[in-house]
């Protein structure tokens, strides 16, 4: 697709520093940290990033103080010992041309004291809603403290060679704590008045100028509307923007929005149409001269250029789609559109981060993020071998697209009539549509990779004897798993794929039975039957329905599923379906009740799909599996499996 950039490439001059084009690597939590400091696997990550082509970098969030550390993994810039591990990280950036900015951030009340054993701090002792622990109401000396660490915390940067520091002052942090009546309510020269909210703001500010000087680049981050009662309003924040404008202290704005108490907001979901925030980024460019970054779910080319071109801001800020594709930039700039990766928003890799369950940064559909310094570039096959995947979903395609990228002949066979196995499926709900694009990315690199692709083709024993080939790969999903309850086999019982291929007549009342199932298909089919005007119920034996949902996409899903009015039941069991009506039963009371149904719908998880690998075991030169085959699990795992096997045939 030859799509020409008019805005996206020019290059922007901010005080001395030109930066090449107008894509922005927003900060976001890689968890790549240890023990305060830079690593090596950090290194590689940004590395990449500016390899592909990237103009400015802004780090991930650096604690200025040990008051402010809500996650192991996180950057601390307290000291000097972290000067060294910066320089490298800015000198690997420099390499490629890209220009690096750090964020400089104290989290004030919006963490918990779980690490540090010591109070949380925040302008006044009012408890975050998210975190729910109170905080101490800062003293002057304390705020003195905090306002002096930024100001070292930047001079480490600009020590490091860095091009610039960012202060976060958006999403509920402690600088806009102290901006926002929604938690400040001191009644000191540091309350009350938007010129007391905002005195803290400019004393880190000066402090951080003091120790950078007039040449080196200032930015800070807001939030263009914190979306909560009481809180910073869009054109609160546009009065804030001219305050900082004139102070002459501040060299860009770069404008996302919200806190925690708005949750979902500061990075949105699938939910949330890409750019629908732009908004809030040209309200604040209409009233400053000074650059702007906009930010939150664009995640291609195509709208940033339109964002531009509409002069809506400055620079365009990619998050998620750098993570996805960190090549977007060099391939846009190339005229290979087509090619790149789109972010597809689900948060199942990035925004987990913040969840014990995973460890470090990750994404759905690029499995190298993180491996970036123990993978090196593909390399080809040193010997070339005829491979047979069988199974076409995002497992299957992705052994088939490294292996023929490497080299080898790759012959792959899917039994359905499209490619795209569950994922194609779950495209058929209105609402999921965008994980379409995992597989469209996929099928175009298997066809000019020239992979053979059968359509249509149960593959038997007998086939693969035929075709003979040095590795088979099986790749044959799972199907839905209908667990062991009396009545299960009536006729009024259906499953998901059943529903979405719209096979049987659902009834008006609808039970969604999700068992112990805690990701997305029971909710989501819940969703897409009130959708069409059924009434809902889903019934789950977890403590919260969907508990093992990310929770910002967790957060908005439940608000638009209790808005259409499906009714939620966790610690439910399911006794017995009956003509009419299921019998259910609280998992630890047992006591039951009887819900009258039309149809119910099982969601309760899947079962591996392995004949065909049973029946080749020992007579095959050699024989893998990949994905759900090998144990139903979440997308990112087939396709990390068959991006791992790909590599190693």
């Amino acid at each position: 697709m030859n799509v020409k950039f008019q805005y996206l490439f020019e290059p922007i001059k901010i005080k001395n520093v030109v930066i090449s084009n107008r894509i922005v690597s927003m900060p976001h939590s890689t968890r790549f940290g240890a023990d305060g400091l830079v690593t090596e696997r950090m290194i590689a990550y940004q590395r990449e990033r500016a390899k592909g082509g990237v103009g400015l970098i802004v780090t991930e969030a650096q604690s200025i103080h040990p008051s402010s550390q809500p996650r192991l993994g996180m950057i601390h810039n307290w000291n000097d010992r972290i000067i060294p591990g910066l320089k490298r990280l800015a000198d690997a950036v420099h390499e490629h041309g890209t220009k690096i900015a750090g964020q400089l951030i104290h989290q004030g009340r919006q963490m918990t004291s779980s690490i540090t054993n010591r109070p949380i701090l925040a302008p006044s002792p009012i408890p975050c809603p998210l975190r729910r622990e109170v905080p101490k109401e800062m003293e002057l000396e304390d705020i003195q403290e905090i306002a002096y660490s930024f100001g070292q915390a930047a001079r480490r940067l600009k020590e490091a060679d860095f091009n610039g520091v960012e202060l976060q002052g958006a999403h509920g942090y402690l600088l806009q704590q102290f901006m926002s009546p929604f938690s400040n309510k001191r009644k000191d020269q540091y309350g009350g008045s938007l010129e007391n909210r905002l005195r803290f703001v400019f004393e880190v500010i000066e402090e951080v100028r003091k120790n950078v000087g007039n040449d080196f680049v200032v930015g800070i981050r807001v939030s263009g509307d914190e979306f909560v009662p009481g809180g910073l309003t869009i054109e609160d924040m546009k009065e804030i923007s001219q305050r900082l404008e004139a102070s002459g202290q501040i060299d860009y704005i770069s404008v996302s929005l919200g806190n925690y108490a708005s949750g979902y907001l500061t990075t949105s979901p699938w939910y949330i149409p890409p750019g629908s925030f732009v908004y809030l980024a040209a309200n604040i460019k209409e009233v400053v001269d000074l650059p702007v970054v906009c930010v939150n779910r664009i995640n291609d080319p195509i709208l940033a250029e339109k964002i531009l071109e509409d002069h809506q801001a400055d620079l365009v800020g990619m998050c998620r789609a750098l993570i996805a594709d960190p090549e977007l930039p060099l391939k846009a700039r190339e005229g290979r559109v087509d090619e790149i990766r789109n972010c597809i928003g689900c948060r199942q890799g990035c925004s987990g981060v913040a969840t014990a369950t995973t460890p470090h940064l990750g994404c759905t559909i690029n499995p190298a993020v993180g491996l970036e310094g123990e993978i090196s570039s593909l390399e080809p096959a040193s010997v070339k071998k005829k491979i047979l995947v069988i199974g076409g979903g995002p497992g299957g395609l992705e052994v088939a697209r490294i292996a023929a990228k490497r080299g080898h002949k790759v012959i792959l066979c899917e039994k359905e009539k499209e490619l795209g196995g569950q994922v194609t499926l779950f495209t058929k709900d209105p609402i999921r549509q965008e994980l379409g694009g995992i597989i469209r990315f996929q099928t175009l690199q298997v066809e000019k990779l020239g992979v053979e692709v059968r359509l249509g083709i149960s593959v038997t024993p007998e086939l693969v004897g035929e075709l003979n080939p040095d590795v088979v790969v099986i790749a044959t999903g799972s199907e839905p798993d209908i667990p062991s309850i009396p009545g299960a086999n009536k006729d009024t019982v259906v499953n998901v794929w059943e529903v979405l291929k719209q096979q049987r007549e659902i009834g008006q009342r609808v039970l969604v039975i999700a068992g112990g199932e805690g990701h997305q298909p029971p909710v989501s089919i819940a969703e897409f039957l009130t959708d069409q005007g059924k009434q809902v119920e889903v019934v789950s034996t977890l403590s919260v329905v969907g508990a093992d949902i990310e929770t910002n996409t967790f957060k908005l899903l439940y608000q638009r599923l209790l808005e259409k009015g499906v009714i939620l039941s966790p610690l439910t069991g399911v006794k017995e379906i009956l003509p009419g009506e299921v019998v259910v039963y609280n998992v630890y009371t047992k006591t039951e009740r009887r819900v009258p149904v039309d149809t119910v719908v099982i969601a309760s998880g899947n079962r591996s799909v392995t004949d065909l690998y049973v029946a080749l075991k020992g007579k095959v030169k050699e024989l893998h599996r990949v994905g759900d085959c090998l144990a139903p699990r979440k997308i990112n795992n087939a396709i990390y499996e068959g991006y791992q096997l790909g590599r190693s045939i």
